[in-house]
Parts: structure tokens; sequence; C-alpha cells
């Protein structure tokens, strides 16, 4: 067999496996270089900034970079349309965002609730004008898009997809989902079965873009999930506690239960429901690819 043919495949196009390996290469060097013109435009080191502020900062700097790489990627190596990603405003986006949104809200209310119902968390309204606290729910809904976008981007987006093209849908599911709890695994307060529960996350984001073959599903309720786990439910979001929330939440016991200081990320009863979620999403007639973006994808 000619080497080549371990690099390109029939068709004269890079194989997927090796235009996914050079992406994930240029992702790095843009977002470094993103990070880098960010530390000069602020004049000092955001890493001695607040946790909040830096997961804002670093969803800046890297969104941008993750799609501006995608869109060479797309259009230089693998010779398609940008559409392709499934990250553009197709009839349908929309709804899939809202429906996104609706179902994050949704799962951390419900995982919430059995905390609540087992005697296991305490609520006490913050005392707060409401001026400050508008000012702290706008702030907060600016705060989480760009963190999901970037990590729905980098594990959801082109390097998923290739993967999916080159290894199939199982084994780029596993090795991507892995590495999205992995890169948990320096936050506040992780523990190994925290970055276990972002591994079934991850999973599950990955089946909302093969269902739908779109972006916006997944982003959705990424972004729902944090902002209304951190601030309408004032739990930690991946061991990050949230300055401006609505309650002030006492945590009991057990860990296994609430997840403790990394927050409900860290619980069983997240596994319970991320696991049924994740299987009635597989297995639902009602989830699909918007024929608009069918027709990008022949």
């Amino acid at each position: 067999m000619k080497i080549s043919r371990l690099f390109i495949a029939p068709d004269g196009r890079l194989r997927a496996t090796w235009r996914a390996f050079l992406f994930l290469l240029g992702c790095v060097a843009l977002i470094s270089a993103f990070s880098i013109a960010m530390v000069f435009a602020l004049g000092s080191d955001p890493g001695g900034l607040p946790n909040e502020l830096r997961l804002f900062l670093g969803g800046v700097a890297s969104a941008p970079a993750v799609l501006l790489a995608s869109f060479v990627f797309l259009r230089w190596f693998d010779r398609r349309s940008f559409r392709q990603l499934g990250f553009w405003f197709y009839q349908g986006w929309a709804k899939e965002f809202l429906w996104g949104l609706a179902g994050g809200a949704l799962m951390v209310t419900a995982v919430a609730a059995v905390m609540l119902l087992a005697g296991s968390l305490e609520f006490r309204l913050r005392e707060t004008d409401a001026a400050s606290l508008a000012l702290g729910m706008g702030w907060n809904l600016l705060l989480f898009l760009p963190p999901a976008a970037f990590e729905e981007l980098l594990f959801r987006g082109y390097l998923f997809q290739r993967l999916v093209e080159g290894w199939g849908e199982f084994a780029a599911i596993f090795v991507l989902s892995a590495l999205f709890g992995l890169g948990h695994l320096n936050n506040p307060a992780a523990t190994p079965f925290s970055v276990a529960n972002t591994v079934l996350i991850g999973i599950l984001f990955a089946v909302l873009y093969l269902r739908t073959r779109g972006l916006w599903l997944p982003l959705g309720l990424h972004y729902a999930w944090n902002f209304w786990l951190g601030t309408v439910v004032s739990l930690p979001v991946s061991g990050i506690e949230i300055e401006h929330r609505l309650f002030d939440v006492t945590i009991g016991k057990p860990d296994w239960l609430t997840g403790g200081a990394y927050g409900p990320e860290a619980s069983a009863v997240s596994t319970a429901l991320v696991l049924a979620v994740s299987a009635w999403l597989i297995r639902t007639p009602h989830l699909g690819v918007s024929p608009a973006l069918a027709k990008e994808l022949e």
C-alpha cells in the first residue's frame, strides 16, 4: 500500500482523521494568539482575575478562534460550505435553541428538586434591590454564553464531525466526551466522579448534535444549564460559585447526592437524569435534521 494512502483519501482530500488533528493544532495556535492579544488589551494577566471573569474572557478569546479555524478548514481542507458546521441561521435554528434553553432549565430544576425533597438543600432569598438584581442577571446572561459557545464549537463542531467521518459515531463520541470531561479536571473542587459526570453530559450534547446535525440545540441546553444552575438555583457551576444569584444556599450531605462544593454536576442525581434523557433522545422520533440544514449536508 502506498504511504500516501494513509494521508490522502480517494477523493483527493486529506483523510478526516488528519484534518481533525491539524484542526486541533490550528485551534491551539489561534486560541493562544487571541489570548495573548487579550492580555495586551487588558494590560494585565487574566490569571489574577475572579473565576467567573476568567471564565467569560476565556470564552470571548476562544470561541471566535475555534469558529475561524472551522471556517478555514471547511473551505480549504474539506472543500465544503461553512454551513455544514451546523452553526448558521437555517430554518428552525431558533426553535432548536429555545428547546435547548427550556431543556437545560428543566433538567437543572429537576435535579435541585430531588435534592430539596431529600432535605439536602436550604434556600434563603438574597436581600438586594431591584436594580442590582437586574444588573446581576444581565451580567450572568452574558457571562455564560461565550464559554458554552466555545465548548460546543470545539467538542461538537468541526473536530467531532471529522472524527465521526473518520472513526464512526461511537468512537468519536467516546473520545471527545472523555476529553470534554478531562477539560474540567482542574476546576475548583473537581473529583473523579465530577469528571465522569461531565463525560456523560458530553455524550448527551453529542447525541443532540447527531440527532439534529446542528449546534443550536446542544448550545441552548449547555447555556441554559449553566445559567439556570448558577443564577436561579444558585448552586456552583462546575465548582465555580457565581456572585450574582437569587439565593444563598446551604448544601447538606451526603456529597454523592448534592455534589458538594462542585455542585450538582458531581451528583448521582445528575448521573441518573443525564442517562435517562440521553436514552430518550436516542430513541425519540421528535428530533430530526432541519430540511434547510439537510440540503446543505447533501
